[in-house]
């Protein structure tokens, strides 16, 4: 019985190893590859690839064809990194093995292509930056230049290509936009471009000069419309009053731009053009701002004179009108007051005396007004319409007649002060005293007609 028992221990304890073998390996299961990158390199092999897929657990190897990459970095059951060997030129299937079995590319998506001449790779340039007018010599290092066809900045394509070697060239530069650009070089094998700022080409900003400005002067309330002509503007980012921004920048073009002026306080200012590598300031008084404070100033009137009684509409122009509350003649208080914008408004002028007089113009900055002769405003007298005027010439033959009347025009009465007189009836004549003489007629007849004959 022990020797029985001891038996069916070993078979149990045998079954129980065969088990757990068995479970491990059915916990890796088989490669499969789905994508790898990238999907080619030199023939010269160094390339590092990334493969995708799925049961990459417990892999063991990556073969090239037939031969086995280097450095195998296993991140998870999908994804692994392997850095490919020589090999000649051509196309090969990728293999990647496992305790459960080798995993072999599929379709030529998951093949990788061994190149003889590989695309250009840039890895530095000297020197980085110049001037945005071109013309620098630029000399690139890398690999893969064999062959290059072309070179190009940014947009632009530089001129006299030079292959020293398969990983150097020059170039000579074309003018551009100032501003970083990316290098690309173009083979029959592909295209390399910059990847980081450290092979980038840098067109450098110029340093901006200023030669004049127009208006050269403005309110201290800011909005003025300035044109600032010079050089090197292209790629300005700002430009100052003193040390305050203006708002409303645009460039026209190299040598001229247009800015609003910011509110600044009363006085001279100069000017600062901005780009991301210099500054550029004022020189000299034609580029030097002045800030005034915007007090009404008087420029003109029409028209120049007017009735001292007053009522007559005069327009005046100048600047600073915006927020008139008054104005005055001599002293006296205009009314009718109309703004119509900052340099013109029209009022109507106050009674005053005979005489020039100056015109003050009042807002919430202070007080402006008549500036000299050209600007004061003449009273005249009114024309008189109530003077009585002889119409008529005596007859010379009746100079001495003590019945001739000369025939003299009155001013006519008011109509707000006699009432019209009533209308006569259609065929009668209305003649002073008529009723009178008819009655004593009549009562001559009857004394007459009643007296007895002598």
């Amino acid at each position: 019985m022990t020797r029985q028992f001891r038996f069916c221990v070993l078979i149990c304890i045998a079954i129980v190893l065969l088990l757990a073998f068995v479970g491990q390996v059915s916990a890796v299961s088989v490669p499969q590859i789905t994508g790898l990158s990238p999907s080619g390199g030199p023939i010269a092999g160094g390339t590092v690839v990334t493969i995708t897929g799925s049961g990459f657990t417990g892999t063991t190897d990556v073969r090239f064809g037939e031969k086995s990459g280097t450095g195998l970095t296993f991140f998870n059951d999908s994804r692994l990194t392997i850095i490919a060997p020589p090999n000649p030129q051509g196309t090969v299937p990728l293999s990647i093995i496992n305790p459960a079995g080798i995993g072999r590319s599929m379709d030529p998506s998951t093949m990788y292509e061994y190149d003889e001449l590989p695309p250009p790779r840039l890895s530095g340039i000297s020197p980085s930056s110049g001037p945005s007018a071109g013309f620098t010599l630029v000399t690139l290092t890398g690999s893969g230049f064999t062959g290059t066809d072309y070179v190009q900045f940014g947009g632009q394509i530089a001129i006299s290509l030079n292959v020293i070697d398969d990983s150097h060239l020059t170039v000579i530069t074309m003018p551009s936009s100032p501003g970083s650009v990316p290098i690309s070089i173009t083979n029959a094998h592909g295209v390399g471009i910059s990847q980081d700022l450290s092979t980038r080409y840098l067109y450098e900003f110029p340093q901006p000069e200023l030669t004049n400005i127009t208006p050269s002067s403005g309110f201290t309330t800011g909005g003025t419309v300035v044109t600032v002509t010079g050089s090197g503007f292209t790629g300005a980012t700002n430009v100052q009053f003193g040390r305050v921004s203006a708002t409303g920048l645009s460039i026209v073009n190299d040598s001229q731009l247009t800015i609003i002026a910011p509110p600044n306080s009363a006085g001279p200012v100069a000017l600062y053009v901005i780009n991301p590598a210099h500054t550029g300031g004022s020189a000299g008084s034609a580029t030097v701002f002045r800030y005034d404070i915007p007090i009404p100033r008087l420029s003109g009137i029409s028209p120049s004179s007017g009735s001292m009684d007053g009522g007559t509409v005069v327009t005046l122009t100048g600047s600073g009108f915006t927020g008139t509350t008054d104005v005055w003649f001599g002293g006296k208080t205009a009314t009718g007051l109309h703004v119509i914008n900052d340099s013109l408004l029209t009022v109507i002028t106050p009674q005053s005396s005979l005489g020039s007089f100056p015109i003050s113009i009042t807002n919430a900055y202070g007080q402006g007004g008549s500036q000299g002769p050209s600007t004061l405003f003449r009273y005249v007298i009114s024309p008189d319409t109530t003077t009585a005027t002889n119409t008529s010439t005596p007859d010379q033959g009746h100079s001495s007649d003590e019945n001739f009347s000369p025939t003299v025009s009155l001013p006519s009465p008011s109509p707000a002060l006699t009432a019209p007189p009533a209308p006569a009836a259609p065929g009668t004549t209305k003649t002073p005293g008529f009723e009178a003489i008819a009655g004593l007629s009549a009562l001559g007849a009857i004394i007459l007609w009643r007296r007895p004959p002598r």
